[in-house]
C-alpha cells in the first residue's frame, strides 16, 4: 500500500555506541515538517466536505447525529444563502429552541461537546491512498 501526502518521522539509530548508555522514556523529537496541506477544523466555517473528511479520518460517527445547514434569508422575494456554516451555533441555537419548550436537550448538549472535541483537528487535505 501506498500512501501519498503525509509524513512519517523516523529518525536513524546508532546500536554500536561505545561507552555509557543513556535510557529514557521520552520519543524524540519530531523534527519533520508539518505537511502545508494540513489545515485545521474550524466548527464556526464548516462545510459537508470538510466534515466528510473528518469522519472518514476519525471513524467517529458520533459526528453523524446532526449535519451542518446552510441558513437562508429572504431578499426581493428570493431565497438567498446566508452564507453561515456555524456548526456550533447552529447546535446551541437548537439547544436553546428545545429548552424554550421545555424539552430534554441532553443528546444535543453532548454532540456540542463532541464538535467542540474536534475544534482545531488537524485535518489533512489531499491524501491520496493506492494499493
Amino acid at each position: 500500500m501506498k500512501i501519498d501526502g503525509s509524513y512519517t518521522a523516523y529518525a536513524p539509530t546508532n546500536h554500536h555506541r561505545k561507552g555509557k548508555t543513556q535510557h529514557s522514556n521520552t520519543l524524540p523529537q519530531n523534527t519533520t515538517p508539518q505537511s502545508i496541506n494540513t489545515k485545521a477544523i474550524d466548527m464556526s466555517n464548516i462545510d459537508m466536505n470538510e466534515l466528510n473528511a473528518l469522519i472518514q479520518t476519525t471513524g467517529d460517527d458520533r459526528l453523524l447525529f446532526r449535519l451542518p445547514h446552510d441558513t437562508f434569508k429572504l431578499v426581493d422575494g428570493e431565497l438567498q444563502s446566508s452564507g453561515s456554516r456555524n456548526f456550533l451555533a447552529q447546535i446551541e441555537n437548537e439547544i436553546a429552541f428545545e429548552q424554550s419548550r421545555g424539552s430534554d436537550t441532553g443528546e444535543l448538549e453532548s454532540f456540542l461537546a463532541v464538535l467542540k472535541e474536534y475544534q482545531g483537528y488537524p485535518l489533512q487535505s489531499n491524501v491520496t491512498v493506492t494499493a
